[in-house]
């Protein structure tokens, strides 16, 4: 509060506690005084600092007709005011500040202030709430967060007993019933909730805090999936441990661990498994639904080219994302090295959103094309009894529309089709956003090798981590499997994991 409201209010407040004395004497609530006149011009003055404002938190000026539930000082005045006793001087000390209220330049204002000159309790100093109607929306602030949050959306998402099934978390409202035309016809805020009273009666409840997480302006300051991005100098350093398979297998505390570290960093091992297929399958469905794809439930390949894929041979591999070429590419793959029997074999693995977010620093032109153009991504086989054509599209980067985080990438040089889906205008453009993309996936700093051997299966997030190998000799075998991503994440929010 300022200090000339301060001095006015208690010059304002001497002059009442004079009058309570002298037996109710003094002017009437139609002539307040000399003293209320001083309060009426310090107000005047001061109203948009000490009335519409937190003290602390300056801002730009508000339009007419704003309401602001933040009047902690005349609380505080009407609790000394109580405590002394002298509840006529307080009286009628509201009523001269409810007339200067009335009075000053045609504003309309706050209900917490009529609320305080009838008596009544108004919100604690704590609480940084206002609000204001517009034609087809409520614009609430609350701490450091303005939200509009339109009418129609405030009616569909009560969670009144008749409209939202607390018991099934399911809404019970017919969302196409909403008059889209419907505004409320009572507002009020208290020290936690937002209170909406609708045309037919029904009256709509929400916690401010439930707001502040819900609304869209909310969404975009919180992160849908915290990760650590890493290069291989910061993995190392991180020292992130394996997990062995007992306690992955039989402790929840075991798999909670793998699975946080699965979800910060886009892989995670598990050690001493035995080294054979269906072993390494009882694993897998410890945290998910196989998911069954042309390559069959669980895959197991040597380097016989009996697949039309590069996979199944020895060549080294570049570093790429699988099932490009699906319209939902697989979630999680998992790797388990059953034998080798020579050199080299070594697996790749790249941290895409690192790069990703390199490219996003570096040039944001390049991100925000890499993230809007489509492309497809195709599978041709044509090998003994496979014959397949899948056609997969999307953009390179998939990202959230209301943060920008990134939470896909489509990465694969080998399985990219003909670009027949970009202008002529753009597709150049285009070229440079990969060719950043690619010279970031590739910088050696960026790259973790790591050699599987029997018994240390690898989990490997395929929309997010990168994975590839160096050519290799003799015989090599390997198992593994694809998981489907909405059962892997509903087992780590079982666990209380954010996922």
């Amino acid at each position: 509060m300022c200090e000339s409201f301060r001095a006015a209010r208690s010059a304002c407040w001497a002059q009442g506690a004079a009058a309570a004395a002298g037996g109710g004497g003094g002017r009437s609530r139609e002539e307040p005084g000399a003293a209320a006149e001083t309060l009426g011009n310090s107000i005047r003055s001061a109203s948009r600092a000490s009335l519409h404002h937190p003290p602390a938190q300056p801002r730009a000026r508000r339009a007419p007709g704003e309401f602001c539930l933040e009047f902690s000082h005349f609380t505080a005045a009407q609790v000394s005011c109580a405590r002394s006793g002298q509840q006529k001087a307080y009286r009628m000390w509201c009523q001269r500040l409810a007339w200067l209220l009335r009075g000053s330049c045609g504003r309309r204002w706050p209900r917490s202030v009529a609320a305080l000159a009838r008596g009544h309790h108004t919100a604690p100093r704590s609480l940084r709430c206002a609000w204001q109607l517009h034609g087809d929306h409520l614009e609430l602030r609350y701490g450091n967060t303005l939200m509009r949050l339109d009418f129609v959306w405030l009616r569909d998402h009560c969670r009144s007993a008749s409209c939202y099934n607390a018991k099934t978390n399911q809404r019970s409202l017919d969302t196409a019933s909403v008059d889209l035309a419907i505004r409320p016809q009572a507002v009020r805020v208290d020290e936690s909730t937002l209170f909406l009273t609708w045309p037919d009666g029904h009256v709509t409840r929400y916690g401010l805090e439930w707001l502040l997480k819900n609304s869209y302006e909310g969404q975009k300051k919180q992160v849908m999936h915290p990760r650590i991005l890493w290069n291989a100098e910061i993995y190392r350093q991180a020292q992130v441990p394996s997990v062995d398979c007992r306690s992955f297998l039989e402790t929840d505390e075991g798999l909670k661990e793998f699975l946080q570290n699965f979800l910060l960093y886009g892989i995670a091992f598990v050690e001493n498994v035995a080294p054979t297929k269906e072993d390494t399958e009882i694993l897998a469905e410890r945290i998910s639904i196989i998911r069954e794809t042309i390559y069959g439930r669980m895959w197991y390949f040597t380097s016989d080219f009996s697949r039309g894929d590069t996979a199944y041979t020895k060549l080294a591999l570049d570093r790429h994302t699988d099932t490009t070429y699906f319209q939902e590419p697989c979630g999680i793959q998992v790797f388990h090295c059953l034998k080798h029997e020579g050199t080299g074999g070594r697996t790749l693995l790249v941290d895409g959103f690192h790069a990703a977010e390199q490219v996003l620093r570096r040039a944001p032109e390049h991100f925000e094309l890499l993230s809007r153009v489509p492309l497809k991504h195709e599978y041709v086989e044509n090998v003994g009894g496979c014959h397949n054509h899948m056609i997969g599209v999307g953009p390179v980067l998939n990202v959230y529309p209301w943060n920008n985080e990134l939470y896909l990438i489509r990465y694969n040089n080998y399985d990219r089709a003909v670009i027949n889906t970009v202008p002529h205008d753009v597709v150049r453009r285009w070229y440079h956003a990969h060719r950043a993309l690619t010279t970031e996936l590739r910088r050696p700093e960026n790259e973790l090798w790591v050699k599987l051997k029997p018994g240390k299966a690898l989990f490997v997030d395929n929309w997010r981590v990168l994975h590839g190998r160096e050519a290799f000799t003799g015989y090599r075998q390997l198992c593994g499997c694809y998981l489907t991503r909405d059962d892997v994440l509903n087992t780590a929010r079982l666990l209380g994991l954010q996922a």
